[in-house]
């Protein structure tokens, strides 16, 4: 644990637990981002007008390939808050619909469903997961609680903020699908603490955040 405490710029009288709000950033990436910025000090017009869209599609050909996906699957934008958002502000939902969730869900995006369903009209179930949760199946069978006829769209952290849970949500999408259910999967803390193949894993639209854990 010292050797990797040594790849950080942290204060060493300090014990940073908390790389789920801001990550802190080791010292080789550290010195090539204060190398990019250098790089565009140098040229900024020509750096931002000729240079940045190759340079952004080659960042997400990099990122595609550690995540397991094609770049033009990705997009990328400041956090999974705002990724979120775009998606559940572009659903056509109305007072015919239900968004199911569970009660372990990140607040601002909580927020999100919950002021979106009074604009729209549509149900914004948040189904109770007990603790603790003993098995996967457990977890599938107290959501599943929660589906019914109306039931479009299931809107799941992979692992949850308040509680640090990893949900099985491969399972939840497999079943999902087979409903015709669309899942939205809030991943802002998964890239960097478990392998992810977003093709394999199949969800409809996923967020994941690039400063936290990665």
């Amino acid at each position: 644990m010292p050797t990797l405490k040594n790849q950080f710029l942290l204060n060493p009288e300090i014990h940073f637990l908390n790389h789920g709000s801001f990550g802190a950033t080791p010292k080789p990436v550290f010195r090539v981002y204060q190398r990019w910025q250098r790089e565009l000090e140098r040229q900024p017009v020509e750096f931002l007008g000729r240079r940045a869209a190759t340079l952004m599609a080659d960042a997400r050909l990099a990122l595609g390939k550690y995540l397991g996906t094609h770049a033009d699957n990705l997009v990328y934008t400041q956090n999974v808050t705002i990724a979120l958002n775009i998606v559940a502000r572009s659903l056509d939902l109305d007072s015919n619909d239900e968004v199911l969730t569970s009660n372990h869900e990140y607040g601002a995006l909580d927020r999100t469903w919950r002021f979106l369903s009074k604009e729209r009209g549509f149900k914004y179930i948040r189904q109770n997961i007990s603790l603790p949760l003993s098995t996967p199946q457990r977890f599938i069978d107290d959501l599943w609680q929660g589906v019914n006829s109306r039931t479009r769209i299931i809107f799941l952290s992979h692992i949850t903020s308040p509680t640090a849970i990893l949900f099985p949500v491969a399972e939840v999408i497999r079943r999902a699908r087979s409903q015709n259910i669309l899942t939205i999967i809030d991943g802002a803390h998964a890239p960097g603490q478990i392998h992810l193949d977003l093709d394999s894993l199949g969800a409809d639209f996923y967020g994941g955040n690039l400063h936290k854990w990665i």
